[in-house]
């Protein structure tokens, strides 16, 4: 019958040919989603990792350019004082990373180093000026004249007289050498100076021309009548976070800022997580014939406040960190094993620095270390307040 047509169906072997090729087909985008997935994942956490650094360096960087602002100079015979006590310890197991091995007993310096004194060998940097406090008022200052307190022209600054706010009080001029004073003024032993209606006469001016600096150190509500030392304090340094985050290595740690307080104890603030190194370089023209020597250590006398003020030209600061989590498919790139990663400058010598060879980053960060992206972040700063 030709009007009519044999119906036919679909043969086994041609049902099994197109679940195959639909199971290819999803096999397929399932590989490509997970990656994607993956990637996003990867990208999420470097953003996150940036943003983080971007904002925790910052503030570091911040308090670079601060160190030495409405520091004295010189410091009178007699007068003693306190910034860290000497059980405190910032990073257990770390004896050279310990805060009071950086106090100053005469006029302080604006930066000390401790060279591989901390966690994974990294560097421990103190940071100081009166800014350096977490109160509006230690980022101010005003004059005191012969008559009183002002305030300095075209800056409007936190401090209110009749607060009782903390400060202390500089005497400023040219020495008969010729180099600039910066003497702290005291009463008797007292370098307290008290933001009241009726400043305390012992640290006014003596004569109707002369005028004082007035720095702001403390609030009056941050607890203790007097100060403890005439400035204020940041360390920076690297240790295990108890509660880190799971992302990072089992070998980083976390950059912390912490702020000694005029009472003896101390803030800390977390900056940046997986952070694994940290070396501080101070680029210093040390006989002052115009080139620039290295320095890296300055817990010790030999670097003096007068040789910081005079020969420092930049502190730069190298911090390696985890960028982003684990990544399976990811290797880190390795030219030389000796020299996997070198944190610091690499035109310089290798003692300025903190160079990781391929072995000791597998000892220190696991087998695993180059599924990681490690990150160089770099702090380049002029001081401009010593």
């Amino acid at each position: 019958m030709s009007g009519l047509r044999t119906a036919r169906g679909y043969t086994l072997v041609e049902l099994i040919v197109v679940m195959l090729i639909f199971a290819v087909v999803m096999s397929l985008i399932s590989i490509s989603f997970s990656n994607i997935v993956r990637s996003a994942g990867q990208l999420g956490r470097r953003v996150e990792t940036d943003i983080g650094g971007l904002i925790g360096l910052e503030l570091m960087r911040g308090d670079l350019e601060l160190g030495g602002f409405g520091l004295p100079y010189t410091v009178p015979p007699g007068v003693a004082y306190t910034e860290a006590r000497d059980d405190l310890l910032f990073v257990p197991g770390y004896p050279g990373a310990k805060p009071s091995t950086y106090n100053d007993a005469g006029p302080p310096a604006a930066f000390r180093v401790g060279s591989n004194a901390g966690f994974n060998g990294s560097d421990y940097l103190v940071v100081k000026g009166t800014p350096l406090g977490d109160r509006s008022v230690c980022r101010s200052w005003c004059y005191l004249n012969f008559s009183g307190v002002t305030r300095p022209s075209r800056v409007e600054p936190e401090l209110k007289i009749g607060d009782r706010d903390r400060a202390v009080v500089l005497r400023t001029g040219v020495g008969a050498d010729g180099r600039p004073v910066r003497d702290l003024v005291v009463s008797g032993s007292n370098f307290t100076f008290f933001l009241d209606n009726k400043p305390d006469q012992d640290f006014a001016p003596k004569q109707r021309s002369d005028s004082y600096l007035v720095y702001g150190v403390a609030g009056k509500t941050d607890g203790g009548a007097w100060l403890n030392f005439p400035f204020n304090r940041s360390d920076y340094y690297i240790n295990r976070k108890p509660d880190g985050s799971q992302l990072c290595n089992r070998g980083t740690g976390t950059l912390y800022k912490t702020t000694v307080d005029q009472q003896g104890g101390s803030v800390k603030y977390p900056l940046l997580d997986c952070a694994a190194d940290m070396q501080v370089v101070l680029y210093m023209d040390s006989n002052l014939d115009g080139a620039v020597d290295y320095h890296t250590d300055t817990a010790g006398a030999d670097v003096s406040a007068d040789d910081l003020r005079e020969q420092l030209k930049e502190i730069r600061v190298y911090i390696m960190a985890q960028e982003g989590k684990r990544d399976p498919g990811y290797q880190y790139p390795v030219r030389d094993a000796e020299r996997a990663i070198v944190v610091g400058d690499p035109e310089l010598d290798d003692y300025l620095a903190h160079v990781w060879t391929a072995r000791g980053m597998s000892a220190t960060f696991g087998p695993d270390w180059r599924n990681y992206r490690w990150k160089l972040y770099t702090i380049v700063v002029r001081p401009k307040n010593l």
